[in-house]
């Protein structure tokens, strides 16, 4: 049975039949029990002190703990000592003497090995059941930079980090009110990895709430080394393709959903954090659109839906056109395609196939290279491969070959990574059916595809909302990006609390003069 126990405001996942056993008044005895669970481990340190009369020992690991720190921590004790009563409840004395914030008791083996692994120092202090832990851990990693895959030109310029206290510390920084509620989990047996859950309170649907904190509390896994990790076992359809839980390391694009209602995950090791419910609109917006104006958001936006379309249905629809129906086509078209293919010794589908293999082939060796030599050499590849080798070589034709590199770069539009590769495979099962029926094929792939897609529920909302269920007022910010006077009110579907979220007045007006309102 699984429950969860705070420990530290940290909510963990324990087994009660396995309960750690309470930390000894003997300090040989408890050193004794630590050493046999980190047995063949060398980089562990056993400092063993006196301070005066009174037998301690330090325990840390070598390489996490900060050298500065352990030595405040050392001198803050010593100055403890000298000025306390020695008969006097020690731990007390050290903990009035240092930060509330940097330090804690322990009181059983488990939590005092937990608290080593994770780079802080325990305290044993002989005669005492207690054990003291201060934090020390060294804190380094990869300073607050721009994202890497979701960059902008207007808005702010700083990514999540892999440290989750830094990742809570952008919200908090952006969002300044106590509503803002941070609930802590620890999931993985073996990698303990912490995971944060962050709402406001008011605002975002309990019921959701509850719903998220449910499905991470039935999470049983060894090791947590990334958000998909977690992403793919609370989504609501674990076999779907389809992204049902938006992924970002954009602190500003997760504030503006926590602002919506919504609810972030944040997992440590990672910059990507995750906010649910997602909606399929969500994964065609970018940060940028809320930076613009409204009409050149709008615009772009129909740009990116343009883009979308294009990579999807473009191959299929040429295959379609060229196999099936040119009759639509204009007969000096036809006969420039018809000329080029004469001597090509393959059908069209399977040129095309080719084609977006090859390419995917170069996309994957480009990711792969050095960054030295990767861009070069894929630019090289690509130009030569694609633009040149294949059409002289008599394999593929000059106008699938056009169409296959315009659908791979209307494929970049896409601002969302996952979502980028769903729609990159998408095209491959239309251009089968394209081959095979023409434009019938690509109807009914397209009917299949869309009423798949009103199947789908992110955490109980419809997918598709606010299309479908239509709900009009919802829609100042799906095709289009209102302007901010007139989104006056969240999202509708989420089952926010709170829907209003300005002022109605914020439509400014000139100023008129006296004689002006006169006439």
């Amino acid at each position: 049975m699984v429950e969860q126990v705070p420990v530290n405001g940290t909510k963990k996942h324990v087994h009660e039949e396995n309960e750690s056993p309470p930390l000894s008044s003997s300090l040989q005895k408890n050193i004794h029990n630590i050493q046999a669970i980190f047995e063949t481990c060398d980089d562990i340190i056993f400092h063993q002190t006196e301070f005066n009369d009174v037998a301690g020992c330090f325990i840390y690991l070598e390489d996490m703990v900060n050298n500065e720190a352990l030595y405040e921590i050392e001198q803050g004790i010593s100055s403890c000592y000298e000025t306390t009563n020695m008969k006097q409840d020690l731990p007390s004395a050290i903990r009035k003497r240092f930060s509330i914030s940097r330090i804690m008791e322990v009181s059983d083996i488990q939590t005092v090995s937990e608290q080593i692994l994770a780079g802080n120092t325990v305290l044993i202090i002989n005669e005492s059941n207690r054990g003291l832990v201060f934090r020390s851990s060294n804190l380094t990693g990869r300073s607050i930079s721009e994202p890497s895959t979701e960059r902008t030109v207007r808005g702010p310029q700083e990514g999540f980090v892999e440290d989750i206290h830094k990742n809570v510390m952008l919200i908090r920084r952006k969002i300044k009110t106590p509503a803002l509620k941070v609930e802590n989990f620890t999931i993985g047996e073996k990698t303990k990895t912490q995971i944060s859950v962050v709402y406001i309170k008011g605002i975002a649907s309990d019921e959701i709430v509850k719903e998220v904190q449910q499905r991470l509390s039935r999470i049983a896994i060894d090791g947590i080394l990334d958000s998909q990790y977690v992403e793919a076992m609370i989504k609501d359809s674990p076999r779907s393709p389809i992204p049902t839980v938006l992924s970002t390391e954009r602190p500003d694009r997760v504030c503006g959903g926590l602002l919506e209602g919504k609810v972030a995950i944040l997992v440590d090791g990672t910059p990507f954090v995750l906010t649910v419910p997602a909606l399929f609109i969500e994964f065609l917006h970018s940060s940028e659109d809320y930076y613009d104006g409204s009409l050149a958001a709008t615009l772009i936006r129909w740009i990116r839906f343009l883009g979308l379309l294009v990579t999807i249905i473009l191959p299929a629809f040429f295959i379609g056109l060229v196999n099936f129906h040119p009759d639509l086509l204009q007969d000096p078209f036809i006969i420039r395609i018809a000329a080029n293919r004469e001597s090509l010794p393959y059908p069209a589908v399977i040129e095309a196939l080719f084609m977006l293999i090859t390419f995917e082939l170069l996309r994957e060796a480009g990711l792969r290279m050095p960054k030295t030599l990767g861009g070069a050499i894929v630019s090289i590849l690509g130009l030569v491969l694609i633009g040149q080798a294949a059409v002289h070589a008599g394999i593929v034709g000059p106008v699938l070959s056009v169409v296959i590199s315009v659908t791979a770069l209307t494929s970049f539009i896409i601002p969302n990574y996952s979502f980028h590769q769903i729609a990159r495979f998408a095209s491959i099962p239309l251009l089968i059916l394209s081959g095979l029926f023409g434009f019938m094929g690509i109807i009914i792939g397209l009917m299949f595809g869309l009423a798949y897609f009103v199947s789908l529920r992110s955490f109980g909302v419809p997918y598709l909302s606010p299309v479908t269920p239509a709900r009009k007022e919802g829609w100042k910010d799906v095709f289009i990006r209102a302007p901010w006077w007139a989104m006056d009110s969240r999202p509708v579907g989420l089952g926010v609390e709170n829907n209003h979220r300005a002022s109605s007045s914020n439509h400014t007006k000139p100023p008129y003069k006296k004689e002006d309102k006169e006439k």
